[in-house]
């Protein structure tokens, strides 16, 4: 094995393992919360629950809203980022960027689960709802990032937010309606709610769309 392939193998186990933590602490914050209220809820509780110091907590999060929340930074796996950005796996790009969202979790039974809390945590205490708002600005961000290097040219902040919106949208849906069925495919369930949500702007048969008058 060469010098390279040796030097690549560490750092990758050391990025899954803080990527794996930063989940761990997210969930933990979201199941203590709805067990005992966000406000009963401390940093040295979660940080506990996963097994980690309060110092570590705080590499990965400001707050406990904020690890409720959870992180927000990139979509998908290098990998699959990779593959996105050069085209494809279709070249239609609502149908990859799709793709790129419903094949990005880690684990679905967890996705499930962090969903169901986040609901549960939403109804009880408007702050998380306030917190998730301004998150998006930042999900926001990463997919004009996306966008814009998969296009080769900048998008508009408009054009962003409605991709934002619209999978943010898709994926809570569609992890909501497949909560019931645990042996369910989490990424079938994007796929045929992306594709729900295509209906809506289906033209009749012989009329021609507004841009093509």
């Amino acid at each position: 094995m060469s010098k390279a392939k040796r030097d690549e193998r560490p750092i990758g186990l050391r990025e899954q393992k803080k990527r794996q933590t930063e989940l761990d602490l997210c969930l933990a914050a979201r199941r203590l919360a709805v067990e005992r209220g966000l406000d009963a809820t401390t940093v040295e509780d979660i940080a506990r629950a996963v097994g980690v110091s309060p110092r570590t907590f705080f590499n990965y999060y400001e707050t406990k809203i904020d690890a409720v929340v959870g992180p927000i930074s990139e979509i998908g796996t290098p990998e699959l980022r990779e593959r996105f950005l050069a085209g494809g796996p279709s070249g239609a790009l609502m149908d990859d960027l799709t793709w790129l969202f419903a094949h990005g979790f880690e684990s679905e039974s967890t996705v499930r689960e962090g969903i169901s809390l986040v609901t549960q945590i939403i109804k009880s205490d408007p702050r998380v709802l306030a917190a998730f708002v301004a998150s998006g600005a930042r999900l926001q961000s990463v997919i004009t990032d996306l966008l814009s290097a998969r296009l080769g040219t900048a998008v508009s902040p408009e054009f962003a937010g409605l991709a934002a919106g619209f999978m943010t949208t898709i994926t809570t849906r569609a992890a909501m309606s497949s909560a019931a069925d645990p042996t369910g495919s989490l990424a079938a369930a994007v796929h045929e709610h992306c594709a729900m949500a295509a209906r809506l702007f289906e033209q009749p048969d012989g009329r021609k769309k507004r841009g093509d008058r």
